[in-house]
C-alpha cells in the first residue's frame, strides 16, 4: 500500500494551482517543518523567499549531503524532514514553494520547544506548519504540562504567530503531533479578525487539552474547518481531551509506531481509512485516563516536575543524551528516583503501572489480530 513517499513520487507532477490542496499535501507540510531549517539560518544563511529547491542545494552545500533516515529510527526525528524535503523538492508540485517565513524558539529555562515554518504556494496560498516535538527534554516536558496548564508557552506563541501571518493571505494551518495541537489551539484562540483568512485546520495525531477546547470562544466558527486524523493505534492523539469526530487512517506500522505518520496508508490524493480504532488504541486510552482522572492539577503538575527534574539533575537535555552516554546516566537517573518521597514514589509507581497495562494490552491486541489473521487463511478456527 502507498504512503507518503509514493504519494510524493506518483501524485506531485501538478501545481497547486493545476490540482488543488488536499489532506495528503498537508501532511506532506507538517512533516517538512520537522526540517531543522533554522540550522541555516544559525550560520548565518537568509532562508526567506527561498523555493524548497533552493532549500536542498544551500543545505546540502552548507550543512552536508541529506541521508535517507532508517525504517524504523526515531518516530520522529529532523532526518526525516529532511528526507521529505529533499524528495519534494524534485518534484513539480512542491519545488517552487517559497519560505514565506519561520520562527524557532527553544529555551530549556522556561519549557520552550517552538517552530513553525509558512510555506507560499503558486495560488497565493499560505500553509502554516507547526513542528511537533522534538529529542529534548524541555520539549516533552512542554507536552506534559499541557495536562494540568490551559496554556503553554508554545501554545501562546502559537497565537501570536498565526496573529502575526493574517491579513495576508488564506492561511491552511497544519501540524503532527504537538504540531496537530498548536494548529487548533492557535485557530481557536487568536483574534476574531484572523479567522475570514483561514481555510482549513489540520491534526495529525495530535494530542489533546486540560480543558474542552470546543468552549473555546472561537470554536464555532473554525469547527467545520478541522480535520483531524488518527491512526488506527492511536496513543498520543487520544491523550487528556480531545476531538470524537476525527478520520482514522490505516498504517503499515504497528502500536506506537503508527504515530510516525510516514507510513500512513494513502490511495491517490486521500488516506485510507478503516472502521474504527484498534483494541490497544482503546485500551490505552481508558488505562491513561483513569490514572489521569485519580489526579488533580496540582497533583498532576508535582508529577510532571518531579520526572523532570531527574532528567535535568542527571544532566539530560536530549533524550538521546540516555541513550549516547550509557550506563553513566542511567545510573545517575535511578539514583535520583530513589530520593523520592513517598507520595511522589507512589504516584510514580502508579503511572508505570498504567503504562504498563497499556502495553499489556498492546500486546494482547497484536496477538489477537494475528490469531484472527491466520484464521482467515486457514478457515476452520473460532475466531478471537
Amino acid at each position: 500500500m502507498s504512503n507518503i513517499y509514493d504519494y510524493i513520487e506518483k501524485n506531485c507532477d501538478s501545481l497547486f494551482s493545476e490540482e488543488p490542496f488536499c489532506e495528503v499535501d498537508a501532511l506532506v507540510f507538517a512533516w517538512l517543518s520537522y526540517y531543522e531549517i533554522e540550522n541555516l539560518q544559525n550560520v548565518g544563511y537568509n532562508c526567506i523567499n527561498l523555493t524548497l529547491q533552493e532549500l536542498v542545494m544551500a543545505s546540502q552545500k552548507i550543512l552536508g549531503k541529506i541521508k535517507e533516515p532508517g525504517r524504523l529510527g526515531k518516530l520522529v526525528s529532523a532526518s526525516t524532514g529532511a528526507w521529505v524535503l529533499k524528495k519534494v523538492a524534485k518534484k513539480k508540485r512542491y519545488k517552487h514553494v517559497r519560505i514565506a517565513d519561520f520562527k524557532t524558539v527553544n529555551n530549556f529555562e522556561n519549557n520552550t520547544q517552538f517552530s513553525v515554518t509558512s510555506y507560499a504556494l503558486d495560488t497565493g496560498m499560505e500553509v502554516v506548519a507547526f513542528r511537533g516535538t522534538d529529542t529534548s527534554v524541555a520539549g516533552w516536558k512542554e507536552d506534559c504540562m499541557i495536562s494540568y496548564s490551559s496554556e503553554v508557552p508554545s501554545q501562546k506563541l502559537a497565537v501570536e504567530y498565526l496573529e502575526s501571518r493574517a491579513g495576508k493571505t488564506d492561511l491552511v494551518i497544519t501540524g503532527h503531533s504537538k504540531g496537530g495541537n498548536l494548529a487548533i489551539y492557535s485557530a481557536a484562540k487568536c483574534k476574531k479578525s484572523v479567522l475570514k483568512n483561514i481555510v482549513d485546520i489540520y491534526n495529525f495525531d495530535g494530542p489533546g487539552f486540560c480543558f474542552d477546547i470546543k468552549e473555546a470562544e472561537n470554536y464555532s466558527a473554525i469547527a467545520d474547518h478541522i480535520h483531524s486524523y488518527i491512526p488506527g493505534s492511536s496513543i498520543v492523539g487520544m491523550l487528556l481531551k480531545h476531538m470524537d469526530d476525527y478520520t482514522i487512517v490505516a498504517s503499515s506500522s504497528a502500536g506506537i509506531l503508527q504515530h510516525y505518520a510516514i507510513y500512513w496508508q494513502i490511495e491517490n490524493r486521500t488516506f485510507v481509512t478503516q472502521e474504527g480504532r484498534n483494541i490497544s488504541s482503546r485500551s490505552a486510552d481508558i488505562a491513561f485516563q483513569a490514572w489521569l482522572n485519580e489526579l488533580s492539577f496540582e497533583d498532576r503538575k508535582k508529577f510532571v516536575e518531579t520526572i523532570f527534574a531527574i532528567f535535568e539533575g542527571a544532566g539530560v537535555e536530549y533524550f538521546d543524551d540516555i541513550t549516547s552516554e550509557g550506563f553513566s546516566v542511567m545510573k545517575s537517573i535511578f539514583l535520583k528516583m530513589r530520593q523520592l518521597d513517598d507520595e511522589t514514589a507512589n504516584m510514580v509507581r502508579s503511572f508505570f503501572k498504567a503504562l504498563m497495562d497499556a502495553s499489556l494490552s498492546e500486546v494482547k491486541a497484536a496477538a489477537v489480530d494475528i490469531y484472527n489473521n491466520v484464521i482467515e487463511t486457514i478457515g476452520n478456527l473460532p475466531s478471537l
